[in-house]
């Protein structure tokens, strides 16, 4: 399913995401949150989206924490349908 997906991470001190993904999925930068989470969570994602604007910003979350990301006007998957279906579609 992956096929055809460069999968990269970015890092600059203090910040980090977890996951850049790039290929037929489209261009993605990846957060994956496996409990509560706040803003402070997600610096690293919202910077690495600014610097870099052709990546869309996708939280992964433990099944019912997607609201968390969405209040923050991210687009948030869990975990369990990102292993099954990969990012949604553009």
């Amino acid at each position: 399913m992956n096929k055809g997906q460069r999968v990269t991470y970015w890092r600059e001190e203090p910040l980090e995401i977890d996951a850049v993904l790039e290929g037929s999925w489209g261009e993605w930068a990846v957060e994956v949150k496996t409990s509560s989470f706040d803003s402070l969570g997600l610096k690293g994602l919202l910077e690495f989206c600014r610097r870099n604007p052709k990546f869309r910003p996708l939280v992964i979350t433990a099944p019912g924490d997607e609201p968390l990301a969405r209040r923050h006007g991210l687009l948030a998957i869990s975990w369990n349908e990102f292993l099954m279906s990969g990012p949604p579609p553009r």
